[in-house]
C-alpha cells in the first residue's frame, strides 16, 4: 500500500519507507521466518491484541482519525 495508511496500494511506500509498511515489507520478514505471509500478517494482529491487553496506556493515546 503502503499498508498502514489507508491509500490501498500495498506497494506503494509513499516516498516513506522509513515509516510506511509495504507488502514487500511483510514478506521480507515472513521469508525470514519460514512463515506466510499471511501467518504473518495473523501474528501480527494476534501481537496487537495480546500487546492492548499488556500495555493499554499506550493505545489509549493514539490521536483520533
Amino acid at each position: 500500500m503502503c499498508l498502514n495508511c489507508g491509500c490501498m496500494r500495498a506497494h506503494d511506500d509513499m516516498g516513506r519507507p522509513d515509516v510506511n509498511i509495504t507488502y514487500e515489507t511483510v514478506k521480507a520478514a515472513a521469508e525470514a521466518n519460514g512463515r506466510s505471509i499471511t501467518e504473518t500478517v495473523e501474528t501480527i494482529m494476534k501481537t496487537v491484541e495480546k500487546d492492548k491487553g499488556d500495555h493499554p496506556e499506550e493505545y489509549a493515546q493514539q490521536p483520533a482519525s
